[in-house]
């Protein structure tokens, strides 16, 4: 989706958690869109294409939601909301962009050390780079290695910004007021949150969903479930904040247990 007009920086500014009007022209930033009472409505990255010209790169799932969103939130403002229109996307390993002339767009991947290809084809890009393709349980089992929350499993639309750590990457506590700021500054310098995505190490494979339970009470449930090539079974779980790592707990349908450790797993 793009943002286009003399005011496109300015709405943006107001709207989403990041300081995307600090970003330099092909600079990008990860940034959520909240309600006014800071729950996660969707999250975005945002590249700076020029002056007055913004790409947003949103999963498709929520793309109709987030660009219905920001088209009410559009008032007054001298800009355009163009799209969204889709695209498909190509991580590729390392932080070293990709030559000139392949895609339409790269950005840092959200999974640490990988870079994002956007392009309207993915394979062809693949096939240009000249790399073998892995499989897509690869790349899942590193995002949860590394305690990448995903919307509508890890991240949904109840969850506050410090639920899933997400104000180390994704907000700015110095660039002014935005939508559901009150909310994350209030939780950041006052307060908790009653609940933490935590990494669990499992003694075998889960299902996503599988609740689990500290001294026989449920304290969560399985939102990421993958088997990393180094740590055997993991998974994600928001737990209630007095599980910590260190702990043992129990998964339904496991007859061993797990141990809790913190994100990204050591």
């Amino acid at each position: 989706m793009w943002v286009e007009g003399p005011d496109a920086g300015r709405f943006l500014q107001g709207v989403l958690t990041n300081d995307v009007l600090r970003l330099g022209s092909g600079e990008s930033a990860y940034a959520l869109l909240l309600t006014n009472r800071g729950r996660v409505r969707g999250d975005m990255r945002v590249v700076r294409d020029g002056e007055e010209a913004f790409t947003l790169v949103l999963d498709g799932r929520q793309a109709p939601t987030l660009a219905h969103a920001l088209e009410e939130m559009h008032f007054a403002e001298h800009l355009d909301l163009i799209g969204p229109e889709p695209f498909e996307l190509l991580t590729v390993g390392g932080r070293v962009p990709p030559p000139s002339g392949i895609g339409d767009l790269t950005l840092p991947g959200l999974v640490p050390m990988t870079t994002d290809v956007v392009a309207a084809d993915a394979r062809a890009a693949l096939a240009a780079l000249g790399l073998p393709e892995a499989p897509v349980e690869a790349l899942e089992a590193l995002r949860v290695e590394a305690g990448v929350p995903r919307f509508g499993g890890d991240l949904t639309e109840s969850s506050l910004v410090q639920e899933a750590g997400l104000e180390r990457v994704a907000v700015s506590f110095d660039k002014g007021c935005y939508l559901g700021q009150e909310t994350v500054a209030r939780t950041q310098y006052r307060g908790h949150v009653n609940r933490v995505l935590r990494g669990l190490l499992l003694p075998t494979p889960a299902a996503v969903g599988a609740v689990v339970r500290a001294g026989g009470r449920e304290v969560g449930r399985l939102s990421s479930v993958a088997v990393s090539p180094a740590r055997g079974p993991i998974a994600l779980a928001t737990l209630r904040r007095e599980v910590g790592a260190g702990d043992e707990v129990s998964v339904d349908g496991l007859d061993r247990p797990a141990s809790v450790v913190e994100l990204p797993f050591p």
